[in-house]
């Protein structure tokens, strides 16, 4: 009988980078509703006119916390994008810019070369994208003294060939819904409905503390009855720098 003796050596010629994660944070936001969270703020809330009232002003950081879908499906992060600027009849009124921005910061990392971000984007009724008349509804994610992330439109107004509410996300001029992961499924059936996206981005990063800005800047300025957003399922992790993995190949022996 023939013996086969079965030996693994290393193959060190044989080397593949081999890249290690590690989450530092996660939440899916599923609190009593209005719970609020320490490691997210919100900034004062800016509004432009070229007509006054309401003219231009600042409103005090409103408190962030979460809430809950008109169908109960969801608790997620929000509503974002301002209150109502103004009353009709006001010169301005349904023609003002409305920025908020809606930050995570994060301390106290462990050493790595890059972090990754996922979250699932909440956009809550009449976004008019790329709108002549009430466009343009603008989305952004930033790094805090790093790279911007994501600056596009977003649209859930279906009347594309009127109005012009084409979304840039995720190419320019695309039909609104482009993209999402899931539309219609919160409950915001009477203006426009809904759409979730889902996203990731992963980015040079080396320090301690990250802080990641999520913005919106709306026009029209009708209140988070007519156009809002929220954040969902947000996660961080960190990224480490690339290291070796030896291979180990089984040779037979006669």
């Amino acid at each position: 009988m023939k013996l086969l003796l079965v030996i693994l050596i290393p193959a060190l010629l044989s080397r593949f980078p081999t890249v290690l994660a590690a989450q530092v944070y996660a939440n899916s936001f599923n609190g009593p509703v209005g719970t609020s969270y320490p490691e997210w703020s919100s900034s004062i809330i800016t509004y432009t006119s070229t007509a006054s009232p309401p003219g231009s002003g600042i409103l005090r950081a409103p408190i962030v916390t979460n809430t809950i879908s008109p169908n109960n499906a969801q608790r997620f992060l929000g509503l974002f994008g301002g209150p109502q600027i103004g009353v009709p009849g006001d010169p301005g009124y349904n023609h003002t810019r409305v920025d908020q921005t809606v930050s995570l910061s994060l301390s106290n990392l462990p050493a790595h070369s890059s972090l990754q971000v996922l979250f699932d984007l909440y956009i809550l009724k009449s976004w008019d994208g790329n709108s002549p008349a009430y466009g343009r509804d603008r989305f952004i994610l930033s790094v805090v003294g790093g790279p911007t992330l994501l600056e596009t439109t977003f649209s859930n107004n279906p009347k594309t060939s009127t109005e012009g509410s084409y979304q840039d996300f995720p190419a320019t001029n695309s039909p609104p819904w482009t993209g999402a992961f899931s539309t219609n499924t919160l409950g915001y059936s009477d203006f426009f409905y809904d759409g979730i996206y889902r996203l990731q981005y992963t980015f040079a990063h080396t320090g301690s503390n990250v802080t990641l800005n999520f913005r919106s800047s709306l026009f029209e300025g009708k209140g988070l009855g007519d156009e809002s957003w929220g954040l969902d399922n947000v996660s961080v992790a960190t990224v480490a720098r690339p290291v070796s993995a030896n291979i180990y190949r089984a040779v037979e022996s006669p």
